[in-house]
């Protein structure tokens, strides 16, 4: 085991809620601080996106978004303990009715998040919820990272949270299809770059994007419903069900999945807007890929 997997492990064993989370989180909110990893491009994607906030507002949110991020793990490794914890974290759940009307069709649905709040929590709370009914699961996409023992970490993590994994590099979209149609739950996280895919605008700026969300979404004829989690403090979140997208109904299929495709866009930025702290800054979202042909003014 790596030395980063060997300290995430160190640090589980010391996080326990109370006290000695407070002070694991401290210790991750210092190192982060003092580092300052990807900070040049949190402060670039700040700029690109905020072009009339200043200097210091971009700084203090991204302090503040690396204290958000030490308590993210935090919460994630007290949660290795009892996933049914994450139940009780959860203090408020709106916009039930979107997934009650979602399910009424008999068929699965797809979640929309993004790298936004907890995602990790999210994806645990919603498998323990469903456990708890007695009613499937929970599937998420799976990618493996560069570092192995990571990613091995990442993978026991989720499936001891309930969540099923379908691993992006062997998982065909037929089968996703199929999982939709039998009435599986699968959550999706399209807000970050792609090698490949289509040129869209993103918080206002051009972007590759996945075409994933929208191609399953009108290939297996299931609702896309957005949902999000909102911290209100350590170990205290909010979630938040959105109104499904609307499928478009004009146009030949690959002008569909465009509108479906920005349709999305547009949900995450709304998802975000309210605490965009909580959002994944240091990742290089507006970077372009994009293979011949598929390109797209939106």
């Amino acid at each position: 085991m790596k030395a980063a997997a060997w300290a995430i492990e160190g640090l589980r064993a010391l996080s326990i809620q109370g006290w000695s989370a407070s002070c694991v989180a401290a210790l991750i909110s210092a190192i982060l601080k003092g580092f300052a990893p990807r900070g040049k491009q949190v402060l670039a994607n700040l700029r690109l996106v905020y072009p009339e906030s200043s200097e210091a507002w971009g700084r203090g949110l991204r302090r503040r978004l690396y204290e958000h991020l030490a308590w993210m793990v935090t919460e994630l490794l007290v949660l290795q303990r009892d996933p049914s914890q994450a139940l009780k974290w959860v203090t408020e759940a709106r916009g039930w009715i979107h997934i009650d009307e979602a399910l009424a069709g008999g068929k699965g649905v797809l979640f929309l998040s993004g790298h936004y709040g907890n995602w990790e929590l999210l994806a645990a709370w919603y498998a323990q919820y469903l456990k708890r009914r007695g009613t499937g699961g929970l599937y998420m996409i799976s990618q493996e990272t560069k570092d192995q023992d990571i990613s091995r970490l990442i993978i026991r993590y989720r499936q001891n949270s309930g969540i099923k994994l379908l691993p992006r590099k062997t998982t065909s979209t037929l089968k996703m299809v199929r999982l939709l149609k039998e009435g599986a739950h699968i959550a999706l996280t399209p807000d970050i770059s792609w090698g490949e895919g289509i040129v869209l605008p993103f918080m206002g700026h051009p972007c590759t994007n996945t075409m994933g969300p929208a191609v399953l979404g009108l290939l297996a004829s299931v609702p896309i419903v957005p949902v999000a989690l909102y911290r209100e403090g350590p170990f205290r979140h909010t979630v938040e069900f959105f109104p499904p997208l609307p499928a478009p109904e004009e146009g030949d299929r690959r002008r569909k999945i465009e509108r479906l495709t920005l349709q999305v866009n547009a949900a995450l930025e709304r998802m975000l807007a309210p605490q965009p702290e909580l959002w994944f800054w240091l990742h290089n979202r507006w970077k372009i890929g994009v293979s011949v042909g598929q390109r797209s003014g939106g």
